[in-house]
């Protein structure tokens, strides 16, 4: 049978088993369409991404993204993940550091990924498209019924939403305790996000558990065969515009820190900016290497 190289990585991670689990398949052209969701689902994982060829000379590669149930346009860990494993192949051929910047092709268009050395470790950031913002209306009740969370802990809004390339929803908690006291309900939130089309539902509080970080997220993506992410760079870029839009942080442009991933076992930094509510977020983070193997397609 045919085989393809697999990695295995950690994203928004500084040590191996941290963050964000991605597995990473090179050479994927020939693979159909069926096969590529079967490997995605044995992988298990938030999302599986399949390298190939790109379709434009405006991209170095094309990437596509698959949960364990369905194909997505864009996602934020396997962006980054496939970054870091089409620059490392670059290093291991002999191309040395020399490239900085990277182009992906995905259905949700080209997204860049500046490659930064800063002191000892290597940050990959993506500039995410530029937010829509989307009108949601869930009842209060529901909502602290699906978190599993106090209702004097659910601030207001109730919901707000947003896409940069994929949609997320966010309730947002008044301390970073609450949101690590979650006991959500994921048959709730599922019903949520398929009776409004979003991809989940992101939980943030201003603090975190750890020093030096601003922000604590957690998210649920029950509805795609994700029950928790550890950490996702598709809610933390839609976290970031509507951050810049309602002031919680303060006045934009933000530079800030946020942590995910911490009751999982899987503690993980993203570091985000965004310019205005208007402006493509830049999300950013270490990878690491932990598996590579041979995969049977």
């Amino acid at each position: 049978m045919a085989t393809r190289r697999l990695w295995q990585v950690d994203a928004f991670a500084s040590a191996p088993y941290r963050g964000n689990p991605c597995a990473v398949v090179f050479d994927a052209a020939g693979i159909s369409d069926q096969r590529m969701q079967e490997i995605a689902a044995e992988m298990n994982l938030s999302e599986t991404v399949f390298l190939l060829p790109p379709t434009t000379d405006e991209a170095n590669y094309r990437a596509r993204i698959f949960t364990p149930r369905s194909e997505l346009p864009f996602a934020g860990h396997p962006t980054i993940s496939a970054a870091f494993c089409v620059h490392q192949s670059l290093i291991e051929a002999g191309y040395g550091q020399s490239c900085d910047l990277l182009r992906q092709e995905c259905k949700a268009g080209i997204i860049p990924v500046a490659i930064e050395v800063q002191d000892s470790r290597t940050v990959y950031t993506m500039t995410q498209v530029p937010p829509q913002f989307i009108d949601l209306d869930v009842p209060r009740a529901q909502m602290h019924a699906a978190l599993g969370c106090e209702d004097v802990d659910l601030l207001e809004p109730v919901v707000e939403a947003a896409s940069t390339g994929i949609p997320w929803m966010f309730a947002r908690l008044k301390s970073p305790e609450a949101v690590a006291a979650l006991a959500p309900d994921m048959t709730a939130i599922t019903a949520i996000s398929k009776k409004t089309g979003i991809t989940g539902l992101a939980v943030y509080a201003i603090g975190a558990t750890n020093a030096g970080v601003d922000v604590k997220l957690r998210a649920f993506a029950p509805a795609e065969g994700v029950p928790e992410d550890p950490v996702t760079g598709s809610a933390n870029g839609c976290l970031a515009a509507i951050l810049a839009r309602n002031g919680a942080l303060g006045a934009a442009p933000l530079a800030y820190v946020a942590e995910q991933g911490i009751e999982m076992g899987r503690d993980g930094r993203i570091f985000a900016a965004v310019a205005d509510a208007a402006s493509g977020p830049q999300i950013g983070g270490e990878v690491v290497r932990v598996m590579e193997g041979v995969l049977t397609v």
